[in-house]
């Protein structure tokens, strides 16, 4: 296969491993997700936005599979290289922030979630206005674990 046909296959098999999440079939997705991240590694490098998001994408599953601690596992590195390859402002890395916090909520970290959630804030605080909706929700979410805690 030439690198553009394997790219195309790539990205088939990413929407059939969507697919088998979206229909139920964690085990399938999870398993077919891990084999991409390995191939998307090899074919575009690790630090290539496609191999970040197919590792958002099995963090995201894995979590859905209430497997909170593997989707952990996948979010910390996940998090750190996109930081160093993509900025504290993209719209993947505050994805992956909130991921994390609502994980790590999951699986009982409330302290570890709340520290995720003050440090997403503080990211979103540099791209929106302090009345936006979704800096709103989150010192909401912040307050809420806290009297929690």
């Amino acid at each position: 296969m030439s690198g553009a046909d394997h790219a195309d296959a790539l990205a088939v098999r990413t929407e059939l491993a969507e697919s088998r999440a979206h229909a139920g079939d964690f085990r399938g997705a999870i398993a077919e997700f891990r084999t991409l991240v390995r191939d998307r590694t090899a074919v575009s490098g690790a630090d290539d936005p496609q191999t970040l998001d197919v590792r958002l994408d099995l963090a995201r599953v894995l979590g859905t599979a209430k497997q909170f601690t593997k989707a952990i596992g996948v979010c910390e590195p996940l998090l750190r290289d996109q930081l160093r390859v993509l900025g504290p402002e993209h719209a993947d890395v505050l994805e992956t922030r909130q991921l994390l916090a609502n994980l790590r909520y999951q699986a009982g970290d409330v302290e570890g979630a709340i520290g995720d959630l003050e440090e997403l804030l503080a990211a979103l605080s540099h791209v929106f206005m302090p009345t936006h909706d979704r800096i709103t929700r989150v010192k909401r979410d912040i307050a809420f674990l806290k009297r929690a805690t």
